[in-house]
Parts: structure tokens; sequence; C-alpha cells
């Protein structure tokens, strides 16, 4: 059949199958500028749920869900300046893919004990895992940043 088509003017040359990232990646291009307000609107949204978040400190629950939606904003925002693709392929680097994995359960367990009704106790527990579950995660991109920060949490602890 191929050899008919090539008869006919067909030269079209089979194309190669893509692989997963690939299309993710072809289908997630932007240009500069839209990654910039992709960033700005998501880093946006980011803040003012942190900040909002805050305000709902008296009550864990409220708190829970308002700072791991900014968390998640700030993920995604970062994603738009890097790209999905690569972000993940960061994110799974030997070096950090525990970090990254720790990280992102622990905002999936902060999200399902808020929807699920868990205790307070619970909550400002997986709040807690979070906040020192990002920061691990940030400073991982931090040359000797881990190291770092398992010092100074050693010397506080030890005090």
């Amino acid at each position: 059949m191929d050899s008919i088509k090539s008869l006919l003017g067909n030269n079209e040359q089979p194309k190669e199958d893509q692989s997963v990232w690939e299309e993710i990646n072809n289908q997630c291009s932007l240009s500069w500028t839209q990654r910039l307000i992709g960033f700005g609107i998501s880093a946006g949204l980011g803040l003012f749920f942190s900040f909002l978040a805050f305000l709902f400190l008296a009550s864990p629950t409220s708190f829970a869900f308002l700072y791991t939606v900014g968390n998640i904003c700030m993920l995604l925002a970062t994603g738009f300046i890097v790209g999905p693709v690569k972000q993940f392929k960061n994110m799974m680097q030997p070096t950090r893919a525990i970090c990254a994995i720790v990280f992102v359960l622990s905002m999936i367990l902060t999200l399902v004990a808020v929807f699920s009704g868990w205790s307070f106790i619970l909550i400002i527990f997986l709040i807690i895992f979070q906040v020192c579950a990002l920061l691990y995660y940030i400073f991982s991109y931090i040359p000797y940043g881990r190291e770092c920060l398992r010092g100074i949490c050693g010397s506080v602890v030890s005090v």
C-alpha cells in the first residue's frame, strides 16, 4: 500500500508516535506573555487564598481548606512558568521526588480530612505536616538547603 501511495505522489512519511509527555507539552504550549499572565493570576489567587486562610485561623477546617487551595494555586503558578511536563520532571528528580510526593500527599490528605469531617486535632496536625512538607520541598530546590533546614530544626528541637 505504501508503494502505491508513493507512486501517486503521496510521499508523506508516517508520523512517529509521540510519548504522552510530548503530547501534553504540545497541547500546553503557551507564549511567554500567556505564561506570565497565567503565573500572575495563579500566584495572585494562591496568595489571596493563603492570606484569607490566616483570617480564618480560629477555624481549623476553613484554614486548612483555604491554605491548601492557596498551595495548589502556587504550585500551578510555577507550572505556567516552566511548563507542566518540566515541572513534573523536576518534581520527580531523584533528589526531590520524596519531598514532592510527601507534599502532594499532605495536601490531598488535608483536603480529605476537611471534606470528611475528621477531628480538629487531626486537621491541625495535617496543617502542620503540610507546612513542614512545603518547607522541605522548597528547600530541596536550594543547594544544601535541606541540610541547612535539618540543622536549624535540630538546633531548635535540642533547645
